[in-house]
């Protein structure tokens, strides 16, 4: 049966029902992690609630807290001893993989919101930056990298889909370094405030 709207879904199920999405665990052998609810409730005569949810369960939390605490680890050990500051990107391409299987943890672990995906994508592009390569691309129109992330089941997928995009619009630069540093720029709480605000009188 292929199901075009809430009300065939309902039919083929017969009743409200939620399913969740799975990844992977790279660092726990076999272990599978939880990662969005979708849910469909019926409301009334052709109403329903059809609703993305984030588990927030206890032992949610604490799969994913030691996921990415080994995630971290993981793309810090990349970028240690030889390979810091290097500009040639075959050195990097175990970093990159790395802050990509990094990030496709967060984006399946984070708060559902559009603010959620921003965070965990602008922090790719300044770990990138970090390392000395700028993204100078754009994002595939009509693609969302987060829910790449969430209905992808094994983080190897991702990397794939998103590499064939990312890494060729990726240069390196380190002109970043010439930057003035934040804490010079912006001297006070209320002038850092004042520069993300998007507030115009």
């Amino acid at each position: 049966m292929v199901a075009k709207t809430c009300s065939d879904l309902y039919r083929a199920v017969g009743e409200d029902f939620w399913l969740a999405t799975w990844c992977n665990s790279t660092a726990f052998e076999g272990k599978q992690l939880e990662g969005t609810r979708i849910a469909l409730v019926k409301m009334g005569d052709h109403v329903f609630d059809y609703a993305i949810r984030t588990p927030c369960t206890p032992s949610r939390w604490e799969d994913f807290d030691a996921k990415m605490a080994m995630a971290w680890d993981a793309l810090c050990n990349t970028y240690c001893g030889e390979k810091y500051g290097s500009t040639d990107f075959d050195v990097l391409e175990n970093y990159k993989d790395a802050l990509l299987r990094m990030t496709y943890y967060w984006y399946n672990f984070m708060p559902l919101s559009r603010g959620s995906a921003a965070v965990g994508f602008i922090i790719l592009l300044g770990l990138l930056l970090a390392a000395n390569m700028e993204f100078t691309g754009q994002i595939p129109k009509g693609l969302q990298v987060d829910w790449e992330a969430i209905l992808t089941y094994d983080p190897n997928s991702f990397l794939d889909s998103v590499k064939s995009w990312l890494y060729p619009s990726l240069k390196v630069t380190t002109s970043w370094k010439d930057y003035p540093e934040v804490a010079s720029t912006f001297e006070t709480t209320g002038s850092v405030v004042a520069a993300l605000s998007t507030y115009n009188d």
